[in-house]
């Protein structure tokens, strides 16, 4: 029996956090797994904080063209992949 560490069936610890760093934010999983625990731990947290202030800080009224262009974030020309050929 084993009385220290984790066991087979506790993958997810280990594994959820490093599957994260390399799916979100491009760590290799050899970079990934040689952090110490704290500097995972607070990668993942980072990134869990950036999510959150993008998410509350952009709203949908914030997309209508005047709001747009009052921000400076109109476009001159549609994107090419989106003009129509008539």
């Amino acid at each position: 029996l084993r009385f220290f560490g984790l066991t087979p069936n506790d993958k997810e610890v280990y594994l959820e956090p490093i599957f994260a760093l390399m799916y979100y934010m491009g760590f290799t999983f050899h970079d990934a797994m040689n952090l110490p625990i704290w500097q995972r731990k607070w990668f993942v947290q980072r990134f869990v904080t950036e999510i959150d202030s993008s998410n509350t800080s952009k709203s949908a009224s914030d997309n209508t063209p005047d709001q747009r262009a009052l921000m400076g974030r109109q476009r001159e020309q549609v994107p090419a992949r989106l003009r129509r050929f008539t």
